[in-house]
Order: structure tokens, then sequence, then C-alpha cells
């Protein structure tokens, strides 16, 4: 989809929202940033600050008809606000209603929403691999923030016409991620040399990793999609990996690094399966590029020259 009217990326000072800006802005696009604050380098770009709970700030930037609203902005993990759930409730679902409701009052053709593998909840073997059919059972708030904001964008989809998606993503990790996440504290310690990062669990907990890039393809792949009228799609980054095997690949970069698993002691949270992505593939084009192997590596060369 392409226009000379601006596309509006929402949360642009965050790790994908950011990411994604910079694509937009090195192709040549017209870009309005918004985030709560600006982030500390330049995007290249309009900012303008914006929070999602503020409705006229949000109106003012919509009112100017975008082409599109890449929505990447709210609470963006289960690990942030646990101790105020109604604001992740507030910010991620309401945030984004009221960004769906401007987006048909002001006429925006293309509405692209980062959600969560996080709404899926427990995927028990049976559905592996997971696909977007799965039931969304989500075990925390953060993950029912992502569910209520997909139904919204189904329904605004289905009955005001608005060529609406949202992409499932992964646990996205990658140079100038701030929230806290345990690959990210053991990139960062074996980046910085430390010789052991000790883990309170086992290590055999899997999880989808998401390579920054990938995402932010994943984005520009569904501004550009010719059809996705209120289609969900799963974006992981390949086969769900053991924290234990993320380890081995980051000590195969820096071998001098080790992770110290407890053992015996399993994580409590939720069980989740590979996620299929055939779906992306046939109606976005999108297929992750980025191998775990090679991203940990170039998160952890990044760190070393950009970071320290």
């Amino acid at each position: 989809m392409r226009s000379e009217s601006p596309i509006l990326v929402t949360g642009a000072a965050g790790l994908i929202g950011r990411r994604v800006t910079e694509l937009l802005v090195q192709a040549g696009r017209a870009v309005i940033a918004t985030d709560r604050a600006a982030p500390a380098q330049p995007l290249g770009c309009e900012f303008a600050a914006a929070e999602l709970s503020d409705g006229m700030r949000l109106t003012a930037l919509v009112a100017r008809r975008p082409a599109a609203i890449l929505h990447c902005g709210g609470i963006s993990g289960q690990m942030l606000a646990k101790d105020n759930p109604a604001s992740i409730l507030s910010i991620n679902a309401g945030g984004t209603g009221t960004l769906l409701e401007l987006a048909r009052l002001f006429g925006v053709s293309r509405f692209v929403f980062c959600s969560s593998v996080h709404a899926y909840g427990d995927t028990p073997q049976a559905m592996d691999p997971v696909t977007e059919d799965a039931p969304l059972a989500a075990r925390e708030v953060y993950g029912a923030s992502k569910v209520a904001a997909e139904a919204a964008l189904r329904a605004y989809a289905l009955e005001h016409g608005i060529q609406a998606c949202a992409l499932r993503l992964g646990w996205v990790y990658g140079p100038r991620r701030t929230t806290p996440s345990l690959t990210a504290r053991m990139v960062r310690d074996a980046a910085m040399g430390r010789a052991v990062t000790q883990v309170e669990h086992d290590g055999r907990y899997a999880v989808p990793l998401l390579h920054v890039e990938d995402a932010a393809a994943a984005l520009l792949a569904a501004l550009d999609a010719p059809q996705v009228l209120g289609r969900c799609y799963n974006i992981v980054g390949g086969p769900s990996q053991p924290f234990n095997a993320i380890a081995e690949m980051i000590s195969a970069v820096r071998p001098n690094w080790r992770a110290e698993f407890t053992a015996g002691k399993a994580l409590p949270e939720y069980r989740q399966g590979h996620f299929c992505t055939r779906a992306a593939a046939q109606d976005l084009g999108w297929a992750p590029r980025v191998t775990p192997q090679q991203g940990l590596a170039d998160y952890i060369g990044w760190l070393e020259r950009e970071a320290f």
C-alpha cells in the first residue's frame, strides 16, 4: 500500500516501533511517529508526543488522515505493570479501541496491530503446531488485553470495512531492547564478559523467539499486503527454543560465558508449543529471515559496539 499521505506509527520510541519507523524513513515514506516521549536519538521524521489514553491528542494526529496506522504502542510485555493490571487493559485494549474508532471516523484504510502469542495462553501438545484458529485462553492480564484488542479490531474490520489485521508476535529480542527478559539478560552478561548468569529455573521452558528485524519486516509486509480484513497472524522466528538451548547458542559465540540453571525447578508459567506461520507466508509474503543463532550473535556484537 503506497500513498502520499503519512503513516502513523505508535510506540515509535520502543523496540519494534523505532525499527519499523527507521525502515519506513529509509524507504522514503512519510511518517508521523508518536510515543509518550521522544526517543533519545532522532528518528528522522516528524515526532508528536501522545499518550494512548489522551483521546484529544490522538484525534489531532488521526485527523491528518494518515494512509495507515501501525500500532506498536502500549504496555509491551507481561512483565510490566503487574501491580496495576487495570492500566494494562486501559492502555492496550482501550487505546487500541480509540485508534480503531478514529480510523473509522477519518477513513484510515489500513490498521496493523502488534498483538502477542500471549493471547493464546496454554496450547496443549495436541495443537502443535499452533495455528491462528487455536482457542485464545490468556492466563495473565497482558495477554487478555491483546485478546480484547484483537476482538475489537476484527469487529471494526467486519462491520466498518477497515483493512485491519493483528500480528501475534513472539518474544522479541535484539538491539535496543530495554524491558527485562531472560534472553536479554543472558546476552548482556555474555557481551559484558561476565562468566556466569544465574537462572532460577531448570531452563526447559521454551519460548518463540522473534528478532526485531523480523518483527519490523512483518509490520511492513502487513502494511503493503493486498487484503488483510480482520485477520490475525502468528509471527515468530521459527520453532520455540528452551532457555537452555538459547544459552548454548550464546555460549557458542562467547565460550567464556555460561548460564547456570537451577535443577529441578520448573517455571510455573504456561506451556506453549511451536507456532505455525503458514498464514503469514501466504497472505503477507512474510517469513522469518534471522535464525536464533544469527540473531543472538548479532545482538551480542551490537551490545559490544554500542552499549558499553
